[in-house]
């Protein structure tokens, strides 16, 4: 099987009883913005049958990936009205994500809890009252029948984009790209009705609205909307707005545990303590939960040379993130133990970028979450987190404040 039809299930789009193989549809783009309002699921026999109601039916493509075993399905860009309930208890999935991949694109992941193979496949067109619909059959399947498919299609990869770079250098203004964690399918943590992609994009531009107020400033962000954005992109744009500093900012949620606060995070290749190790885990896998192919790591003279790079990098770092708690302490609550922690974050290892990862609480706190999604609080931690920027002005590298 040629590779670029490794994984793809080829779409032939026939009546309910015809035979189908798996999908990609021809491409074309639906003229409205389709909308999934429902979902629901049957068995019968050894199969899961899951049907997804979507107006107007919209061009799709499906297909699977391992490590872990996932089920994919793209759509143009859409509206998701799922009850959240309904992604429940699905027989071979453990769990659902969805929103935007691309702008332009969503997705849909299915988490599996078993090879399976899509044995069936077909689209009802709306009438009447009646929805549209998506039908997948699943089967349980071999390991080595799964391993043998699975992958990305060519048109399922990610594209980086391009960002036009601001023209700051002329005027001299310290350029500071700031880092809404998560977005699109990839929502974060969410307690209490409270989304981690959402507050912390709110926060992000209350941040930016506060840096560029102030004279000599600049604050350019990672991402504006909902919408995924791959680790090592959100690096990228840092680089693409030649950008001083790099500060993405996240809200934790303890998986055990109870803890509230604000902490400053910097690279290290091992973790403060379990809890930071644990965190960083998780936010480095986003990119894999989310369906994103990135291609290997870089070999290995390339990694001798960022890391030789990133030994300057850190300590201006290390030095941010300190100034960072100074001007924190008399502002917001911070965290009790230890509130300049360190964890190997891939979003933190710009080779010639000082970078922290701000966490602005603890989403499984409802003081915290109360405090991150009030206005109030919001502007006095952004204002508390430009003086701690200006600080690390006064302290920095002269070579770290230059246009870059």
């Amino acid at each position: 099987m040629t590779s670029w039809i490794r994984g793809i299930f080829l779409a032939i789009f026939m009546c309910a009883g015809g035979p189908t193989g798996a999908v990609a549809t021809d491409g074309t783009v639906a003229e409205e913005i389709p909308t999934i309002t429902g979902l629901r699921y049957g068995t019968y026999e050894d199969r899961v049958r899951i049907t997804f109601d979507v107006t107007p039916t919209p061009a799709f493509t499906v297909f699977t990936l391992n490590d872990p075993d996932r089920l994919v399905i793209d759509f143009p860009a859409m509206d998701w009205l799922v009850d959240e309930s309904e992604t429940k208890d699905i027989p071979f999935v453990s769990a659902l994500r969805h929103g935007l991949f691309h702008r332009e694109r969503a997705r849909v992941v299915a988490m599996l809890t078993a090879p399976v193979r899509v044995d069936r496949i077909f689209t009802k067109q709306p009438s009447g009252a009646e929805p549209g619909r998506l039908v997948l059959d699943l089967a349980p399947v071999s390991r080595e029948a799964f391993d043998r498919t699975a992958g990305w299609p060519e048109l399922a990869r990610w594209k980086n984009r391009e960002v036009a770079a601001p023209d700051f250098a002329a005027t001299g203004d310290l350029i500071i790209a700031l880092d809404p964690g998560h977005g699109g399918i990839d929502p974060g943590a969410s307690v209490g009705g409270v989304t981690e992609k959402e507050v912390v994009l709110d926060f992000a531009k209350r941040l930016a609205m506060v840096v560029n107020e102030m004279p000599g400033y600049a604050a350019v962000l990672t991402r504006e909307d909902d919408v995924f954005i791959p680790l090592a992109e959100r690096v990228a744009i840092a680089h693409q707005v030649r950008a001083n500093l790099f500060i993405s900012i996240h809200a934790d949620s303890l998986l055990s545990g109870v803890a509230r606060g604000v902490s400053i995070y910097t690279l290290s290749e091992r973790g403060s303590d379990d809890a930071a190790e644990a965190l960083a885990l998780r936010e480095n896998r986003a990119d894999v939960l989310a369906g994103a192919d990135l291609g290997g790591d870089s070999d290995d003279i390339t990694r001798l040379l960022i890391e030789l790079a990133q030994r300057g990098t850190s300590v201006e770092s290390v030095k941010l993130a300190q100034a960072m708690i100074g001007a924190l302490r008399d502002r917001v609550e911070l965290l009790r133990t230890n509130p300049h922690r360190q964890a190997n974050f891939r979003v933190l290892k710009a080779p010639d970028i000082p970078s922290i990862l701000m966490e602005i609480g603890f989403l499984n706190s409802k003081t915290d979450r109360d405090r991150m999604t009030d206005p109030r609080w919001q502007n006095k931690a952004a204002v508390a987190v430009f003086e701690g920027i200006k600080e690390w002005t006064a302290i920095a590298s002269p070579g770290f404040l230059g246009p870059r």
